[in-house]
């Protein structure tokens, strides 16, 4: 029950998942360039920053449990003053502050987790992957709705509708979090995590840097254009025969789908052929969906290009766990550190570049091609060739 419990909290914490179906009313409400919008949801980005380097520590000093709890009331509280304000500041601060709390929740809620189940590590993890899935799909769904009781000129009812499940939803979060912290400590040993030590010789490896890079094409343009999909659609077509919360659901479908077809094949089956091939063939995607001109055809193409890049990130992994396990931590957590930074750069790079020409399709092309470079760097650097061995009878 208490793992169940864990999980319901972290759906709740998806709530954000609702700004990116809001993002255009939030621009005209608060008369925010595109721009500005991309530079209040890329802060959150560089807190997490912070919590990354310092999770690690925390967890070694505080346990993985109490860290757990901490964070998960941390963003119960952000969201609570984001409901509570009702206002551009409060949104804009809590959401940087939020970062913070969700870069602790990614590496300490698996952590504590684990420590309820540490026979079941891998089955647990998986849960935790899907209830978060679920969440994506269902998040941007419910934020349709919202955003359809909210249409008009009434700013006021915008408001009610936007920021007052916020505050449910946040005051829910942080009695959860605090009936944990109550709740009776188990004997459970918690799992080993400590901070990764930076070997800063293997981390300047020309293979590690090409990881690190990959990491954060993958992770930034796939955040750009989650965020920025929704307001492409309702700038660029006159009518929306599926409105732009299926879209995004159908992203985290596509995730599910990917994720588990691979969990099913052989360990390093296709490993070569998924990281030079998938990126290019969602990046093109992306840009037939983002030039092609049919508004009914958007969900569907983006739903079927993430299928494609979804694998990307897993089978990294994967790569860099199979050729330097002895630097493992360094290399993932360096490209986690970069692929913030990075997410915050497109994101306002690509509010700016809008802003400039007006056209969403020149903006989130940019994103796209983030894909295809994936790919062709892969290729050139030659991740994923199995190392060739010598033969039985060769000196």
């Amino acid at each position: 029950m208490l793992a169940v419990g864990v999980l319901t909290l972290v759906m709740l914490t998806s709530y954000t998942y609702v700004i990116p179906v809001f993002s255009s009313r939030i621009c005209q409400v608060f008369s925010l360039s595109v721009e500005q919008y991309g530079t209040m949801i890329g802060l959150g980005s560089l807190s997490q920053i912070a919590s990354l380097l310092l999770v690690g520590l925390m967890i070694t000093h505080f346990g993985v449990r109490r860290i757990s709890e901490f964070s998960l009331v941390g963003i119960g509280g952000c969201f609570a003053l984001i409901g509570f304000g009702g206002n551009l500041s409060s949104l804009k601060g809590s959401l940087a502050i939020n970062g913070f709390f969700s870069g602790l929740v990614k590496v300490a809620i698996p952590g504590s987790l684990i420590s309820l189940y540490p026979t079941l590590k891998r089955r647990i993890i998986s849960v935790q992957l899907v209830t978060v899935a679920v969440a994506g799909i269902v998040i941007p769904l419910w934020a349709n709705q919202l955003l359809q009781w909210s249409e008009g000129d009434d700013y006021s009812e915008f408001l009610r509708v936007f920021f007052g499940p916020f505050l449910i939803i946040g005051c829910i979060v942080i009695i959860g979090g605090v009936l944990l912290s109550l709740g009776r400590q188990l004997p459970l040993e918690d799992p080993q995590i400590t901070s990764a030590k930076i070997f800063l010789r293997e981390l300047f490896e020309h293979r590690s840097l090409t990881i690190v890079l990959l990491v954060a094409l993958h992770t930034s343009a796939d955040g750009t254009i989650f965020q920025f999909l929704p307001m492409f659609m309702q700038h660029h077509f006159d009518e929306l025969p599926l409105a732009p919360a299926w879209a995004l659901s159908g992203h985290a479908i596509a995730y599910v789908v990917t994720r588990v077809i691979l969990s099913l094949l052989p360990e390093g089956f296709g490993q070569r052929a998924i990281l030079t091939l998938a990126g290019p063939i969602g990046g093109f995607l992306i840009l037939l969906m983002l030039w092609q001109g049919h508004a009914f055809s958007v969900p569907f193409l983006y739903t079927l290009a993430s299928l494609f890049y979804a694998a990307e990130f897993p089978v990294l992994v994967s790569e860099i766990s199979s050729r330097s396990i002895g630097h493992f931590g360094t290399i993932l957590a360096s490209g986690l550190l970069v692929s913030n930074a990075a997410t915050f750069l497109f994101l306002k790079g690509t509010g700016r570049l809008i802003d400039t020409t007006s056209d969403y399709r020149v903006a989130l092309s940019v994103a796209a091609c983030g894909f295809i470079a994936f790919g062709v760097m892969a290729a050139v650097t030659r991740l994923g060739k199995v190392p060739s061995t010598a033969s039985p009878g060769s000196p």
